[in-house]
């Protein structure tokens, strides 16, 4: 009985401290910015002209950006012009428009201003609506 009141103390003796210590740290809290989408991405600068187009960054790895490309390539692109540039061949260009995770997609218009984008896997409802607005 008596150890089983001494392990409780020491119990609840660490978990006080614990709560002590851990009011009292100091803790910065670092922003990293995570799936953002650019705003403009100027078709002269991927590649294109100026015209609306669908702009890819992808890398060569990566199974979702070979999906997300087949199926822009294909019906669902609305013969667009497609802009599929690869971190591997084109590190700049991801570094200069903000992507930090691949596939990241957007659709511009003929200003280069992003109408829709998607980071991750498209949503087809959501991609043709888009498409719409531009074609």
């Amino acid at each position: 009985m008596i150890r089983l009141l001494i392990a409780l103390c020491l119990g609840g003796a660490v978990s006080g401290l614990a709560v002590v210590l851990n009011r009292s740290s100091s803790t910065t809290s670092i922003a990293v910015r995570r799936n953002s989408l650019p705003t403009r991405v100027p078709g002269s600068e991927v590649g294109l002209g100026a015209t609306a187009a669908i702009v890819v960054f992808t890398e060569k790895s990566c199974h979702s950006c070979q999906d997300v490309v087949r199926l822009i390539r294909g019906p669902a692109g609305a013969g667009l012009p497609v802009a599929d540039i690869e971190y591997g061949a084109d590190q700049e260009l991801h570094r200069k428009f903000d992507i930090d995770t691949v596939p990241t997609t957007v659709i511009v218009d003929e200003q280069g201003t992003v109408v829709a984008g998607w980071v991750g896997r498209i949503d087809l409802s959501e991609f043709t609506t888009a498409l719409a607005k531009v074609v």
